[in-house]
């Protein structure tokens, strides 16, 4: 008797360990979409010290997908979701080959839409709340231009794409995590806006 049960043991423990999930997107409901244009630059012909560069997102809830009837509700699928985040990057040209983050701090924000945060020397993180009345996610915020010079913007805080925003939603609990990756224009090759400041 005492052998059958070191076997079943054996057994139970041999279907544990191959039975793992090592795939960390299944674990996590991870999911991804494509979805273009999602975020403007606000441009301009020049720029003056005194000037804020704004950054808009606009994610409508309801999204086609390909190949598909329906549209994918994006709050319902990711457990009502409050924002999707993303970050990036405006940095100040102080010598030939180094470039500085530009001071995001509240006294240098306006911030009309969504959420903002300055992670102080690294990056700036934003959250496109979802707003019931307009039925998207909305972010806008401006950062002051208080010097001349060169910059350039960047998006995606340690991410290797060149011509795209990378979207996070913010789901809570056991709810699915919708990764959105749209495609922005006005980024050169190495995924800059450049621009000066006079």
């Amino acid at each position: 008797m005492k052998k059958v049960k070191l076997a079943f043991l054996f057994v139970l423990v041999l279907l544990t360990f191959t039975g793992c999930n090592t795939n960390d997107n299944s674990f996590y409901y991870e999911e991804y979409l494509t979805i273009p244009n999602l975020t403007q630059i606000q441009t301009q012909s020049s720029y003056a010290v005194g000037d804020y560069l704004f950054i808009n997102s606009n994610i409508n809830r309801l999204q086609s997908e390909t190949r598909q009837n329906t549209l994918l509700d994006l709050r319902k699928s990711t457990g009502n979701a409050t924002s999707f985040d993303f970050t990036y990057l405006l940095e100040k040209q102080i010598d030939a080959t180094n470039w500085a983050l530009v001071d995001a701090s509240p006294a240098t924000i306006i911030l009309t839409t969504g959420g903002f945060t300055y992670e102080t020397g690294n990056f700036y993180n934003a959250n496109a709340l979802f707003n019931p009345i307009s039925d998207k996610y909305e972010f806008r915020a401006g950062i002051k231009l208080t010097s001349a010079g060169n910059y350039r913007l960047s998006f995606g805080y340690n991410s290797s794409s060149t011509d795209s925003v990378e979207y996070r939603s913010n789901s809570v609990g056991n709810n699915l995590f919708m990764n959105i990756n749209s495609t922005i224009s006005n980024l050169d090759t190495l995924g800059y806006y450049n621009f000066t400041v006079n």
